[in-house]
């Protein structure tokens, strides 16, 4: 914590708010069981608001207690979450092929390809014991290689896959588009190249797979057209910012960062 941060009474009202109500991913869970049923009496309101702490308090000391173990779970946990919510196949296995595809690329594909950013942060969570979640992802990464050749495979026995497949190949692009990224030295800290430029043309220029109507050559016209005019223009603005106001941070924010040096809080636990 910065020497002399103090916190003003909005941010108090908002931490009581997190602390008292939750944060937004679980903030719906009370409405969710209110909606089951947990709601029909006083009694069983307080049965769920029991067992819903205890969960928690669980979850806590498990992790304390077994905290590598806990991370590794979590993340096959989150890797099934993830892609639950993307599968929609009907039949079992393409479902399953879908949520271990779509959902295990963001999760590991991430630790794979960025595993020297990765490792504080779960020294952090495991308080030094990272090797396990680390092997764990690593091996995951290579299933999920294997899962996702046995996908393609199935396109050409079932045709209607295709898009779905070629919406796994976006997170593929931009996984391996951060990781070019880092190879050229380029400092893209919020990932809005891959995620918008390398997607985005893939998307753009993809859509004559599944749509008869458009042609390639068309769209890659609008591809060039729009990121040639993009270029032109933001060229001139930030020529001349750079002419005006600067576009270099100042010594102190690049040693520091700019939350230090604009917020006068730390955003990020890690430091290099």
């Amino acid at each position: 914590m910065v020497d002399g941060a103090i916190l003003d009474h909005l941010s108090v009202i908002a931490l009581l708010l997190i602390v008292l109500i939750g944060l937004p991913h679980g903030a719906l869970d009370g409405s969710i069981a209110m909606h089951l049923g947990a709601g029909r009496s006083f009694t069983s309101v307080l049965q769920f608001l029991f067992l819903y702490l205890l969960c928690s308090v669980v979850v806590v000391l498990i992790w304390y207690k077994f905290s590598a173990l806990s991370l590794s779970l979590f993340l096959i946990i989150s890797m099934v979450h993830f892609g639950w919510g993307d599968a929609n196949s009907k039949t079992s296995l393409l479902f399953f092929l879908q949520m271990i595809c779509h959902g295990g690329i963001v999760v590991f594909g991430i630790v794979y390809f960025h595993v020297d950013e990765v490792i504080p942060l779960f020294d952090m969570l495991t308080e030094g014991n990272s090797s396990l979640p680390i092997q764990v992802s690593v091996y995951m990464f290579y299933g999920i290689l294997f899962f996702t050749a046995l996908y393609f495979i199935l396109i050409f026995k079932t045709r209607s896959l295709i898009l779905r497949f070629l919406e796994l190949a976006i997170l593929w692009l931009v996984v391996y588009g951060t990781k070019l990224l880092f190879s050229l030295k380029i400092d893209d800290v919020v990932g809005a190249i891959p995620a918008h430029l390398f997607a985005g043309i893939w998307g753009t220029l993809i859509v004559p797979a599944t749509n008869p109507d458009a042609s390639f050559s068309a769209q890659l016209i609008g591809v060039l057209a729009v990121n040639i005019f993009i270029f032109i223009v933001a060229y001139i603005v930030w020529s001349i910012m750079k002419a005006t106001v600067g576009l270099r941070l100042s010594k102190e924010a690049e040693t520091k960062g700019t939350d230090v040096s604009e917020t006068g809080v730390i955003a990020y636990a890690i430091r290099d």
